[in-house]
């Protein structure tokens, strides 16, 4: 009997256990079904609007020209190397056109833009304006005035000279008091020197640059120490240079340039002898070399 009970009473504990069990059991796969089917949905993230694109930069290009007139109040028109073009006057250039009168030649700064529906037409529109005074490069000879004043640097001080037109063998110049010129030799030489001068030739078309240099070395080379320089540090006052080449000594320098003027190009070769002349003589004689005006 007692055994029965004691069998009766693991039983019964038994299937308690078991029953604890399932039951613990289905609890644990309902939670994990509720956390399953309750997990958030993935968040969409919305794509950010994408900003307007930058505008391009719109370009600055410089023009120079004849100013022809006003087309309407405000629209100008300039003449480019022989061709007429119409612009549109930007803001702030109303004043500046103003003060201009036809057959001014003018620099001008404008921008480019495409009209819609043409592919071939631009808009130009004028962001700056001014009026140019004429060179002796940009007029012919005879409209050349008869004297002209330069501001120069003379020893160290900005000195203004008055130079004389003078006519050579298809060209024309200004030359200073200081100076005589030669237009039989095409020679500019110095009054209390004559060992300091420029010989002044025009050279043929179709020539060679090239062959230019190689003879001023050559030529140089009997001087002393022959450089070639960069165009960009030549002396200011000559302008721009297709060529310069230097012979040096502690006695004598001598220079072959080539400079070119309206399609025409000029052989100058500068005789420099060492002393107290050459102070005055290089500034002077640059500055006529640069008046030159092609005939």
């Amino acid at each position: 009997m007692k055994n029965k009970s004691i069998t009766t009473k693991w039983t019964i504990l038994l299937s308690s256990t078991v029953l604890a069990a399932c039951l613990l059991s289905a609890c644990n796969n309902n939670n994990s079904n509720t956390n399953a089917n309750s997990s958030p949905s993935p968040t969409v993230s919305a794509s950010p609007t994408p900003s307007e694109s930058a505008s391009p930069e719109v370009a600055t290009k410089q023009g120079k020209g004849e100013f022809v007139g006003l087309a309407d109040s405000h629209t100008v028109e300039i003449t480019v190397n022989g061709e007429s073009a119409a612009y549109q006057l930007g803001e702030g250039t109303d004043s500046a056109v103003a003060a201009l009168k036809e057959g001014d030649n003018v620099s001008f700064e404008y921008t480019e833009a495409a009209i819609e529906g043409d592919a071939t037409a631009k808009l130009l529109t004028i962001t700056k304006i001014e009026k140019m005074e004429k060179s002796a490069e940009d007029m012919p000879a005879q409209e050349l005035p008869a004297t002209k004043d330069f501001k120069l640097q003379l020893e160290g001080n900005e000195e203004t000279r008055t130079g004389t037109l003078a006519k050579g063998d298809g060209y024309a110049l200004y030359i200073f008091e200081q100076f005589k010129f030669d237009a039989a030799a095409n020679k500019l030489i110095m009054n209390v020197d004559n060992n300091y001068y420029v010989e002044i030739s025009k050279l043929p078309e179709g020539f060679k640059l090239d062959d230019v240099k190689t003879d001023a070395e050559k030529e140089l080379k009997a001087v002393g120490d022959v450089q070639t320089m960069d165009p960009k540090e030549v002396n200011s006052m000559i302008g721009g240079v297709d060529l310069m080449v230097i012979g040096r000594s502690d006695k004598l320098t001598k220079e072959v340039i080539v400079k070119t003027v309206d399609g025409a190009s000029f052989l100058f070769k500068v005789n420099m002898p060492v002393g107290e002349p050459s102070e005055g003589f290089g500034p002077l004689a640059f500055a006529s070399m640069g008046s030159i005006a092609a005939q």
